[in-house]
């Protein structure tokens, strides 16, 4: 059964690759893309942010939205939740990395995105690619990724802190 993980792990990037072709060049407008056919970005293993700004994400594929489930409270079980509340970090190199790939309309690889949940906060590692119209424009930015293991979580949380801490000083 290992050999079948590894064979499974190698095929996900053409897949992701072809699902990305899905819809790359085949949309005039933004708006024309909010309407496209996400089958094959649905299935993914991946979990997939399409947005047009950070504030402005249009799409999360089903591994993406497993994602944000809030987790389940054992002692407080609704029967009615809202949808998850999320938003993309606003931190300098997240977007600078969008400005990448949007000014080069080439992916960008080995990225971190921070998410930001009701209840708490997750990192990812990914890429991110351009979505390009039909005349080749950009016109949204599809991120591609996983969540990072609860170590390297930890990790990056008090890398944040730190830096935190020296923009502001310790009391």
């Amino acid at each position: 059964m290992p050999n079948y993980d590894k064979l499974l792990q190698a095929s996900l990037p053409e897949a992701l690759d072809s699902a990305i072709e899905s819809i790359n060049f085949v949309y005039e407008t933004g708006e024309q893309l909010l309407k496209a056919d996400v089958t094959a970005l649905e299935e993914l293993n991946y979990t997939l942010f399409a947005y047009f700004s950070r504030d402005d994400v249009f799409y999360v594929n089903q591994a993406g939205r497993r994602l944000l489930e809030i987790p389940e409270d054992a002692f407080n079980k609704s029967p009615t939740r809202s949808a998850p509340i999320f938003w993309l970090d606003e931190d300098i190199q997240r977007i600078s990395d969008d400005r990448d790939v949007v000014e080069t309309c080439r992916p960008k690889h080995h990225v971190k995105e921070l998410v930001t949940l009701s209840w708490g906060k997750t990192w990812l590692r990914g890429s991110k690619y351009p979505i390009r119209s039909t005349a080749g424009a950009p016109i949204a930015v599809l991120f591609a990724g996983r969540e990072l293991l609860g170590s390297e979580q930890i990790k990056r949380a008090a890398s944040q802190i730190d830096q935190t801490n020296k923009e502001f000083g310790v009391n």
